[in-house]
């Protein structure tokens, strides 16, 4: 397996996370049979331009030859993200981040995570044992909701990290359970579907010991 190869596999990977797909909702998406894209991305099978042409129809607005292009650069270790503070709390992530990046510590990014957008540190217990107070948690905002997972949801009443379920009311309107990993002192709880401005997910923990 080539260095080339091996770096054109990592940014296949990064448009795998930053889509949220699997490997077989990513081979469906480019038109191709999950095992062959398997055999790719293992290095079984070397990559070819048709496949790489193949990615780039399916996804449009990937720069042309993002693929390839500077594949021996290393990534700086200087790129940051940023780490939400308090003040986040009052909602709308993106615009905060937009308006008030200024108020947010830069962290270094952590490498070792899929692609992430930002980085909270974890205030209270409402998701231990699973998450800890004080535990650093990296979100990317997710393309599509996977039902059951953790995410952190963006809503009008300020950001909601939980386990979510799709669900709906007596009328038949489409909600979001929000379900807590300490059931025991924090009940579930219903949330509007359309109060929801986006949903991130969570990619990656750091905990101190």
């Amino acid at each position: 397996m080539s260095y080339k190869d091996e770096q054109i596999r990592k940014r296949i990977k990064k448009l795998m996370h930053k889509e949220g797909l699997n490997q077989t909702q990513f081979a469906e998406r480019i038109g191709k049979a999950q095992p062959q894209v398997s055999n790719i991305m293992t290095g079984k099978d070397r990559i070819t331009d048709n496949f790489l042409e193949d990615i780039y129809k399916a996804f449009p607005d990937l720069k042309d030859g993002w693929l390839t292009e500077e594949v021996q650069a290393v990534v700086s270790t200087d790129e940051t993200r940023p780490r939400l503070p308090k003040t986040f709390m009052q909602g709308n992530i993106e615009g905060f981040l937009d308006k008030n990046r200024s108020q947010c510590q830069e962290k270094k990014i952590i490498t070792q995570f899929a692609d992430y957008e930002f980085t909270i540190i974890l205030k209270n217990d409402r998701m231990s044992p699973k998450y800890l107070r004080g535990d650093e948690l990296a979100f990317r905002k997710a393309s599509f909701v996977e039902w059951g997972n953790d995410y952190l949801l963006d809503t009008d009443e300020g950001p909601r990290f939980k386990r979510v379920f799709e669900t709906h009311d007596e009328e038949g309107n489409k909600m979001v359970r929000c379900v807590s990993y300490n059931k025991s002192d924090y009940p579930d709880f219903l949330i509007p579907y359309e109060s929801i401005y986006d949903f991130y997910k969570c990619v990656g923990v750091i905990r101190v010991l």
